[in-house]
């Protein structure tokens, strides 16, 4: 939550709008943008949606919510490689077994 008003207010300065600027220009009202940049409120749908489309960004890069990164297909993927090495001795073990 805290990177949703910062987001909004660096974009907000780029495209050198003010509060106000934004507020009419988004149908919100100021109050509304004031406590969204200082953190207060969460925007909701709708708002989030009228604030991007003034400011010319993407709601989904404003909330990051689910964007982590998942490495864990580096450890599958090293271990792959041990099966070339199992695979071989297996074969070699197996019949002496037998």
């Amino acid at each position: 939550m805290n990177e949703i008003g910062k987001k909004i207010k660096e974009a907000r300065k780029k495209k050198g709008l003010s509060q106000e600027g934004l507020a009419e220009s988004a149908k919100v009202n100021l109050r509304t943008i004031q406590r969204i940049e200082k953190n207060e409120n969460e925007p909701r749908g709708k708002t989030l949606n009228l604030i991007c489309s003034v400011l010319d960004i993407n709601a989904e890069d404003i909330l990051d919510y689910g964007k982590q990164t998942d490495k864990s297909y580096l450890v599958i993927f090293h271990l792959s490689v041990l099966a070339f090495l199992v695979i071989p001795l297996g074969n070699i073990i197996m019949p002496l077994i037998l």
